[in-house]
């Protein structure tokens, strides 16, 4: 379209120029010229021919006159440049040529006073020579005038077709430009149909994705709350039983039970975490906390793993002082409890050693590593190039020897990367292995721990008990007489609470669900209370919420929540909802111990 605009310009330029040329024709003609060259031609020859008839002076002097108008006449034709389109032709040529002669002689005579008329008679027969020239010059003046014209015709001609045609190509490329448009703007409306089409499809398949996915977090957490209630009730069992007195074989099977329990534990615990972490919300409870001190509790977990199979086992911590970092202690032991028995599981002989060191410390952050080596089976090339992939093993070939679902490592390796560090190997087979856990994590510029950088641990693994000092140790607290309050709607659980707390020599008031802790915080005083979260009529949350709307000692209880659910954030759930403490299913007895020890020294509570 362009194009044919840009055309259509240089023709119209081109008629305005033949237009303007024309005009100029008009103003300055060629045959109007000539005509008045003839016409002064044939004046001064009849003047010239009266003059030699009566031979006066006035006719002299008129032949002067008519002589001057004549040559003026022949200066304007020789001069103009319309007088280009007769240069080239014989007759103008013969005109000019027999001039020449003639005005010699004509200004001889005429410039002599009195004129030399006889000089006068011989320009006289000249004149009529050149007259038919002459009026050949008027007849060749109006044919390429003609000519001119009709050149211009045709061009004006050829010039208003071209015009025509690009008009009609004009409104053809516009006819194509429309219908294109048209078809552009319908195949737009078309993909915009479809997007949104599209962008209906995506909003729907995202809302059935998230309701898969809260669906799937709440099969997680049903099936979490309903595999740890009898988890709790099995392994708390086993636990009591293994305090009775039992022969040999007893003590074996009940052993090997409590075992495949712990396993199947780690398991479940293994694949909540999994999905918490690919969910995104699993997310790090970080407090100050001493390293030697977290390490010792490692130690008391990993030291008899290690004796039960004539391992050397030993923790080395760095001479200078450790400040109080800021970490999630849970999860930093999840990571070195995953390293040190996987370190343990495959070495049959040797040593299982982890040492720290403090790798860098800067303003705000100190720079960790946790170096666990063993004297174990090692690992080829190929299995450490897999080895933090999901339910990858060290061997997993069908006569594998060694047990494990394979997702210990992986997500160990994705709680060091939340710490803002990785997890590193290096391995030899059949030398052993190095796994390398460095963490950067903020560190109290304040405080140290100075007194638990005492040694946490003896160097004489296989024949002494680690020795864990500080707060570390377990401190015996007094529990006598500690009125508790247990919101427990499940019987075994019930059964087993109230021996771990008989055993404490608590006093243990049972109900079933949170409307009746709520008549019983205000019919009786207690010093602490259990609380369960998933129970009939009303749940724990609310009921933890209603005692601390409640006026007088009732409301500020201590409450620790006692649940299966640890999925959906029940922890910070438990907290927000007014409870002090939170401790998950399967129970733990010295866990227990230690929190009713806690709220011991607060104790009593009595109604206003």
């Amino acid at each position: 379209m362009a194009l044919a605009m840009a055309a259509l310009l240089v023709s119209e330029i081109a008629q305005m120029r033949a237009i303007d040329k024309s005009n100029a024709l008009r103003s300055d003609s060629l045959t109007a010229l000539v005509f008045q060259f003839e016409r002064e031609f044939l004046r001064t020859r009849q003047a010239l021919g009266e003059a030699l008839v009566s031979r006066t002076e006035n006719d002299a002097d008129a032949l002067s006159l008519r002589y001057d108008i004549f040559l003026s006449r022949l200066t304007l034709l020789r001069d103009s440049p319309s007088v280009a389109l007769l240069t080239g032709r014989e007759e103008y040529r013969k005109v000019f040529a027999g001039l020449e002669p003639l005005l010699v002689e004509m200004d001889a005579a005429l410039s002599d006073r009195p004129i030399r008329f006889a000089g006068l008679a011989n320009a006289q027969k000249r004149l009529n020579t050149l007259g038919p020239d002459v009026q050949a010059l008027t007849l060749a003046a109006d044919s390429e005038v003609a000519l001119l014209l009709e050149h211009q015709s045709d061009a004006m001609g050829r010039q208003n077709g071209l015009i025509v045609w690009l008009t009609i190509a004009q409104l053809a490329l516009l006819t194509i430009a429309s219908g294109a448009l048209v078809m552009r703007h319908r195949r737009l409306e078309a993909e915009r149909r479809a997007m949104e089409q599209l962008t209906q499809e995506l909003r729907e398949a995202r809302f059935r994705a998230e309701s898969a996915s809260r669906g799937k977090s709440q099969f997680l957490a049903n099936m979490s709350h309903e595999l740890r209630t009898p988890f709790n009730g099995l392994i708390g069992m086993l636990d009591l039983l293994q305090s009775t007195p039992m022969n040999a074989e007893q003590t074996d099977y009940v052993q090997m039970a409590r075992t495949s329990a712990g396993h199947l534990l780690t398991l479940l615990n293994d694949v909540l975490d999994l999905s918490a972490l690919e969910s995104g919300k699993l997310s790090l409870k970080s407090t100050y906390v001493a390293v030697p001190h977290v390490l010792a509790d490692v130690a008391a977990l990993m030291q008899p793993l290690a004796k039960s199979k004539g391992l050397e086992f030993h923790i080395d911590l760095p001479q200078a002082v450790l400040p109080l970092v800021f970490v999630d202690e849970t999860r930093l032991k999840q990571i070195l409890f995953n390293l040190l028995n996987n370190a343990i599981k495959f070495t049959e002989i040797g040593h299982v050693h982890l040492k720290v060191f403090e790798a860098m410390r800067m303003e705000q952050t100190i720079a960790l590593e946790f170096e666990i080596t063993d004297t174990g089976i090692g690992m080829d090339s190929q299995t450490l190039s897999r080895l933090f992939q999901r339910f990858s093993q060290g061997d997993d070939s069908r006569t594998r020897k060694f047990g494990g679902a394979g997702l210990g490592l992986e997500i160990s390796q994705s709680l060091a990367r939340m710490m803002d560090g990785e997890i590193t190997v290096r391995s030899v087979v059949g030398t052993g292995s190095t796994f390398t856990v460095k963490v950067r994590v903020p560190f109290h510029p304040g405080l140290s721990a100075a007194a638990a950088n005492s040694p946490l641990v003896q160097p004489n693994p296989v024949t002494q008990e680690p020795t864990v000092t500080g707060e570390g140790a377990t401190a015996d607290v007094v529990t006598q007489d500690m009125r508790v309050l247990v919101v427990e709607d499940h019987p075994i659980n019930q059964k087993l609470v109230a021996v771990l707390l008989r055993r404490m020599g608590c006093e243990a008031t049972f109900c079933e669900n949170g409307e009746q802790a709520l008549d019983w915080v205000q019919r009786k005083p207690f010093d602490m209370v259990l609380m369960d979260v998933n129970m009939p009529v009303m749940d724990g949350l609310t009921a933890t919420r209603a005692i601390r709307a409640l006026q007088g000692a009732a409301s500020k209880l201590p409450i620790v929540v006692l649940t299966a659910d640890v999925m959906n954030d029940a922890n910070g759930q438990a907290l927000a909802a007014g409870a002090n403490d939170f401790l998950s299913k399967p129970v733990n007895a010295d866990r227990l111990r230690a929190l009713v020890g806690k709220y011991a020294g607060e104790k009593t509570f009595e109604l206003s």
